[in-house]
């Protein structure tokens, strides 16, 4: 496994990460009925990110809908473009939806055990 395999394999794990816990954020939020935008967390691929994105619960879950799609803050997307683990695949008002490509996807794959 190259250098790159690795960091990409880490940036794939760091994002999931973040994806499993605003799944708790997202589940409380529905259980209480939230209405408008929910704070959650950058899933970008910094490990130490404590960014909040606000998304209403449809726009969470239109991200979910897609395995391989993460968001992040505005700017927090380039760490994983630069190595080549995603894609922008849309700029949203307060937020970036990323798109995980390579081995950084083949991982979200094994992980979430959804066959993209």
């Amino acid at each position: 496994m190259s250098q790159t395999d690795l960091t990409n394999e880490r940036i794939a794990e760091n994002q999931a990460s973040f994806r499993d816990a605003n799944e708790k954020i997202e589940a409380a939020a529905d259980s209480m009925e939230l209405l408008g935008r929910v704070p959650f967390i950058c899933e970008c691929a910094d490990p130490t990110c404590m960014e909040i994105v606000r998304l209403n619960l449809e726009e969470y879950e239109n991200v979910r809908q897609h395995p391989a799609r993460f968001y992040t803050a505005p700017g927090h997307s380039a760490l994983a473009v630069a190595a080549a683990a995603a894609l922008v695949a849309e700029e949203c008002d307060g937020y970036t939806l990323v798109d995980k490509i390579g081995i950084a996807r083949e991982i979200v794959e094994q992980r979430y055990d959804e066959p993209l």
